[in-house]
């Protein structure tokens, strides 16, 4: 029998951050929820599984050895029964009431994919409660000029509707081969390629969970430097995939977010660190300018600001509000 809904949960070597995440599963009370659990070659996690659970199968993919987030995530797509898939990475977890208005969402909106707010966290968050209040979030309007820019859509956040319930779906992949930012990959491909919906759920629905001794925001200069050169390269990549036009607005703002592995790396070089949730911070201003909240030309010195700490990119939105755009700065993906 179809399931309602598959949650695709990749993991490895995180046993209590994988069991909250579950455990945040079945809190979410949905009839018909299949959990895919793939080990990416980490050891036991028999432990963590909530089998047993009132209306919830679970199933269990392992890997010998680790494969990467693209991979794992694509063996758990190659069993989702569900008629509509959603991803969970095993340490973020799900608030309460977020599958039940995703799936609410798609079947009333008929768009293909529906993302939910998501509420960062530093510390970790028992799963059916609300984290500790956090100013930073992502809450972005959607926008299909900025996302070629730049992510603003966690994957932990996206529910959708599952081709392969209706025949086969290689399409409906991730690119194995790239490091990181194998969800935005994706997004793109399915919105160019496939003309797929993206709509916004505007209510917090994912605790995302950034912790502060997480290379991307701390650790040792080389770690770090190494770090930005991946995602740099990554970014290259994709980018190169969807070319633009030159010199067209979303040309000009990949330039601009180029330059942020540039100030990057240039504050570690000098013996600084950049601040956490630094990724955030730069997204929040490139995403204000985009869309008429700030003027371009101030991007790359509030982004300098930002990522060093001396200034926060949070005076342009208030905390818990909808980022709205005006309807003359829609993007376009040109």
């Amino acid at each position: 029998m179809t399931a309602t809904v598959s949650v695709i949960v990749p993991t490895r070597d995180r046993p209590a951050a994988l069991a909250d995440a579950l455990r945040s599963i079945v809190l979410q009370d949905v009839p018909g929820t299949e959990i895919v659990v793939v080990n990416d070659g980490g050891g036991d996690i028999a432990a963590a599984l909530p089998l047993g659970a009132p209306g919830v199968t679970v199933r269990v993919v392992s890997h010998p050895r680790p494969r990467g987030q693209g991979a794992a995530r694509n063996a758990g797509l190659e069993l989702a029964s569900g008629r509509f898939v959603a991803f969970l990475d095993d340490d973020d977890l799900y608030l309460p009431g977020h599958l039940d208005r995703a799936l609410t969402a798609l079947d009333a909106s008929g768009a293909d994919v529906m993302y939910a707010d998501c509420l960062l966290a530093g510390g970790r968050c028992e799963p059916g409660k609300l984290p500790d209040s956090s100013p930073y979030r992502y809450d972005f309007a959607f926008d299909p000029g900025v996302l070629a820019v730049a992510n603003f859509v966690p994957t932990s956040a996206v529910v959708c509707r599952n081709p392969a319930v209706h025949g086969p779906a290689s399409w409906f992949r991730f690119d194995p081969e790239l490091p990181v930012l194998v969800d935005w990959s994706l997004w793109l491909r399915l919105i160019h390629d496939r003309g797929w919906c993206f709509e916004r759920v505007p209510e917090p629905g994912v605790v995302f969970h950034r912790r502060t001794d997480d290379v991307a925001v701390s650790g040792r200069t080389d770690a770090h430097l190494e770090y930005l050169g991946r995602y740099e390269d990554a970014y290259r990549t994709v980018i190169a995939r969807w070319p633009v036009t030159p010199g067209s607005r979303v040309a000009r703002f990949r330039s601009l977010f180029l330059e942020t592995f540039q100030i990057g790396q240039t504050l570690l070089a000098t013996g600084q660190r950049m601040v956490p949730f630094a990724y955030e911070g730069a997204l929040r201003v490139l995403y204000d300018a985009f869309t008429g909240h700030l003027d371009e030309a101030l991007v790359t010195t509030r982004t300098e600001a930002v990522l060093s700490g001396t200034e926060t990119a949070l005076s342009s939105f208030t905390p818990g509000s909808t980022t709205t755009r005006p309807p003359q700065a829609a993007g376009t993906a040109g």
